[in-house]
């Protein structure tokens, strides 16, 4: 990579490399307007399973992530660039820890509650992070945790906090692969302020807006669109503990939310699990994203709950949204790229980055013709983490190239991006990534496995799932195979099968035959798998 095409890819609409357009330039600006402005005004309402809520106002949360904030400093030094790691939950002392950590200045690198400890450590090792910190009040802290105090306790002494830099490392997410440490996604304070104003302009958040969250914490659309987003524009989360299709309803139809934030899987579950009339006059639509929308499921939607879906696409790297179909569509328009499509569309580039979609020579595509999705702009990341190689990769010609395939069609004088395929072997479970190429060497390691590949099938819930093909010696059995993929990948991605089979399929080069490959374990498992 060189400098040019690094500088390049954090262009906006010709200009140089800056800072977007807007009033803040941390989510802390933000967070000490609104405690002056609407102190009492709440910021997050966390609902548990029992429908138990804890109430998080715009003044605490300033005074608690300041106090908070301190004492990290007491506790870790002031020297930066420095990491802390946090495996968040849906509730408001991870929130506060959360923020306190950015606040501090400290990057923040996001675990995964049920990551593997073998996945947790090579990411702990891969940013050098100082600690692993576990909110206050932790029921079973993990080994060699640092439990934070209450910020009530450390709240009357009065330190102070670093100046942040906005263009510092401030999150760290782990993306395609179990390993994780060679793709760690490094976000600066301007990656998440990008993503913030883009996020408020979209929607057209503004103080008071409810949005009703279910996703996870530590997945990079409930960071920066359930907490950094809302926060950004004042606005109110209502965060779930996490999705239980019994108590959806219940919870939309009582906290009244203007948006809610999904993954098509919910929608599924939510259309299942209905009853009763449709949604309040007052709830606009779901925001989809994190794996693809069906035409189906957004009929569903509309028939069982008279509500729309706008689809959002983007990635870790791309700081949560790219793209987000519009909120202004005709009902025509709606129709023709979201309910009677093939594929439906993943809609227009938000403010703060542009989409281009290039063909095989580099150049855009025309409409209608596949080739690479690739951004440029405000939300791009710095790079990988400690992995020049794979940014290298990542940035040619001024452009971040997501390996994601797609076209452009246009539709009442605005370019909207469909999404076709993948250059890459990435399955997407649930809004979690993992390289299937990862998977398969794993696999592969185990003495008494010959060859492994594993393969995705769409999935009504998940989106995707994947099934693992093992060709065994002759004395061996998938219980070493099942030992080591739970041992190194999380609950949610592990493989729906793993089936043993004669050989696997590659064509002369090696190459693996997956589509060849995925039909033989559908057609052996069945329909019903």
């Amino acid at each position: 990579m060189t400098s040019t095409d690094h500088l390049r890819a954090h262009t906006y609409l010709g200009a140089g490399p800056g800072f977007p357009c807007s009033v803040w330039r941390t989510p802390f600006d933000a967070l000490r307007f609104f405690a002056r402005r609407q102190g009492d005004a709440p910021l997050i309402t966390a609902v548990s399973h029992a429908g138990a809520e804890t109430v998080l106002d715009y003044r605490t949360a300033e005074a608690a992530t300041r106090a908070l904030a301190g004492w990290l400093c007491a506790e870790f030094g002031t020297g930066r660039p420095a990491v802390l790691a946090l495996a968040p939950a849906n509730d408001v002392p991870s929130v506060l820890a959360l923020l306190s950590v950015l606040r501090a200045g400290f990057g923040l690198l996001v675990l995964g509650p049920a990551d593997p400890p073998e996945r947790r450590a090579q990411q702990i090792e891969a940013v050098g992070a100082l600690a692993v910190l576990c909110p206050p009040d932790t029921d079973a802290p993990g080994p060699g945790c640092t439990v934070l105090p209450r910020w009530q306790d450390v709240a009357e002494r009065d330190r102070p906090l670093p100046v942040l830099d906005p263009a510092a490392d401030a999150l760290y997410f782990a993306t395609s692969g179990s390993t994780a440490a060679s793709k760690l996604v490094a976000q600066s304070h301007v990656n998440a302020v990008a993503n913030a104003e883009a996020v408020r302009r979209h929607h057209g958040l503004v103080p008071g807006d409810r949005v009703l969250a279910c996703l996870p914490v530590h997945h990079v659309n409930g960071a920066h669109f359930t907490v950094l987003g809302t926060m950004a524009a004042g606005a109110h989360t209502v965060l779930a503990e996490s999705f239980s299709p019994l108590t959806y309803a219940r919870t939309l139809r009582q906290y009244r939310p203007r948006i809610a934030s999904v993954v098509p899987g919910v929608l599924e579950a939510i259309v299942e699990a209905w009853r009763g009339a449709e949604v309040p006059a007052d709830f606009d639509y779901f925001v989809s994203a994190a794996a693809p929308l069906t035409a189906r499921t957004a009929r569903s939607v509309a028939d069982r709950l008279g509500a729309r879906v706008l689809q959002g696409y983007g990635l870790s790297e791309t700081t949560n949204f790219s793209t987000t179909m519009p909120t202004d569509l005709s009902e025509a328009a709606y129709r023709r790229l979201v309910l009677e499509p093939d594929i439906p569309s993943v809609g227009v580039p938000v403010y703060g980055n542009e989409v281009v979609v290039l063909g095989e020579d580099g150049r855009p595509a025309r409409p209608g013709q596949v080739g690479e999705v690739c951004m440029r702009g405000f939300n791009v990341m710095s790079g990988y983490a400690g992995n020049a190689g794979a940014t290298a990769d990542a940035f040619r010609d001024g452009w971040f190239h997501s390996q994601d395939l797609g076209y452009r069609v246009t539709d009442e004088g605005r370019d909207f991006v469909v999404l076709t395929g993948r250059l890459k072997n990435i399955a997407k479970v649930s809004g979690e990534t993992v390289s299937l190429e990862e998977m398969d060497r794993v696999l592969r390691a185990l003495p008494q496995v010959r060859d492994a590949a594993c393969v995705t099938v769409p999935d009504r819930f998940t989106g995707e799932r994947i099934i693992a093909a093992v060709a065994l010696d002759g004395t061996g059995d998938t219980a070493d195979a099942w030992d080591a993929v739970r041992s190194r990948f999380p609950q949610a991605l592990l493989p729906s099968h793993i089936v043993p089979v004669p050989r696997i399929p590659r064509t002369a080069t090696g190459k693996v035959l997956r589509p060849q490959l995925a039909s033989s374990l559908t057609e052996e498992l069945g329909p019903a798998h």
